[in-house]
């Protein structure tokens, strides 16, 4: 079965408390909605040491294994809940890659 790699970088607004709240929420309710869409096997997430696009705090990845992407990206677009105030989509931004099968 193909293997997929979502990655997504993206970061909190900045005002007082803005990080913390981001994070309980990116823990609690975002990552626990990807993992319930079908396909979606594992996820993580990291705060990043070095990158060349400052905006960029954070990365998380998703791991996927499906027969139809399209139909677990259909499943993530409709499934997850409304992004956090706190979360900035101007610093957000997602690769999707596939595995190579050698």
């Amino acid at each position: 079965m193909p293997k997929y790699m979502i990655f997504a970088l993206n970061g909190p607004t900045e005002g007082e408390g803005d990080e913390a709240v981001y994070n309980e929420w990116y823990h609690a309710i975002h990552m626990p909605d990807l993992l319930a869409v079908d396909g979606v096997i594992a996820a993580r997430r990291y705060k990043m040491m070095s990158n060349n696009r400052a905006d960029w705090p954070y990365v998380a990845t998703y791991e996927i294994e499906t027969d139809d992407l399209k139909k677990v990206l259909d499943g993530i677009a409709n499934n997850i809940r409304p992004f956090h105030p706190t979360f900035d989509r101007s610093k957000s931004g997602m690769v999707i890659a596939q595995e190579i099968d050698e």
